[in-house]
Formats: structure tokens, C-alpha cells, sequence
């Protein structure tokens, strides 16, 4: 009977302690989100390591659940097969949630959501929207950062 016993906890202990040594929950994987069609990073320094990577700049999406301006910006723009196609393209992308993630949010000296900022690889502004802005000027935006980036190489 003690043999039975044994086995029991040395089971038990065994399920207990299969999730203290499961794979880190911070992998790369965890800190990614997806928004109507677009695939984000909530991570801007693992997106800024990448982004050097790929010598790609860097779109930060600064906003929160309770902002109806995001939401419309989210429904209108991020609905947009250009606007898709033009940042999973050419940037790093990367969410904000001024609630949840306020160091970013204070470092960046945000006021108000949406705002959209335009990185370079190293992190240095190129240019930002503050508050909600039309598909059109968003597409104009995109595009005006992809031709200076091209017309620098």
C-alpha cells in the first residue's frame, strides 16, 4: 500500500509542477494582437529590435478600449485593403494601450487617443497624428514616409 501511496503523490506532485516549468509566457508570440486586419506587437522594444532587423520604420498605434475615435479610426482605416497592404508591407507595427501601458504612453508624451507615430528604425520620431484622422490623410501619411524612405536610399 505504500508504494501505492507514493505513486499518488509522486502523480500529483508531477501535475502541480507541470505548470510552474511550462514555457515562459513572455515569448515573442504572447505579445503580438491583432486589429481588424492587421497584426500588432504590444512589445515596442522587441518591435524596435525587429525593425532594425528589417530595416523597416516603425508604426506605434497609441489607444484604448473605451475610445470611440480608435474604434472608428480601427473600423475605417484598418478595414482598408490599402492601408493593409501599405504597413504589413513596408512597417513594424506596433499597439499601445495608454491604460495599460503607461510608461510608453509618457515617454512619447501622449495626450489623447488615437495618436499615431511614425518611427524610424532607431526609434527617432518622423512624424505623428494626434487624435483621428481620415483613411485618405492616413494613406497620404504612409505613403509620403514610404517615398522619403525610398528617396534616402
Amino acid at each position: 500500500m505504500p508504494s501505492v501511496k507514493l505513486v499518488l503523490i509522486l502523480l500529483v506532485s508531477i501535475v502541480l509542477l507541470s505548470g510552474c516549468i511550462s514555457p515562459r509566457a513572455d515569448t515573442p508570440e504572447t505579445h503580438k494582437m491583432t486589429l481588424k486586419g492587421l497584426k500588432f506587437n504590444t512589445d515596442l522594444g522587441l518591435a524596435l529590435e525587429e525593425a532594425k532587423v528589417q530595416e523597416k520604420p516603425v508604426f506605434v498605434y497609441f489607444r484604448s478600449e473605451s475610445c470611440g475615435w480608435c474604434k472608428k479610426f480601427e473600423e475605417e482605416t484598418f478595414t482598408n485593403e490599402s492601408v493593409i497592404n501599405a504597413l504589413n508591407e513596408n512597417f513594424i507595427l506596433v499597439s499601445i494601450d495608454v491604460y495599460e501601458q503607461k510608461g510608453d504612453t509618457r515617454n512619447f508624451k501622449v495626450r489623447g487617443t488615437p495618436t499615431e507615430i511614425f518611427l524610424n528604425p532607431d526609434g527617432t520620431e518622423i512624424k505623428r497624428i494626434p487624435g483621428y484622422t481620415e483613411t485618405d490623410n492616413f494613406l497620404y501619411t504612409i505613403n509620403e514616409i514610404m517615398n522619403q524612405r525610398e528617396a534616402q536610399k
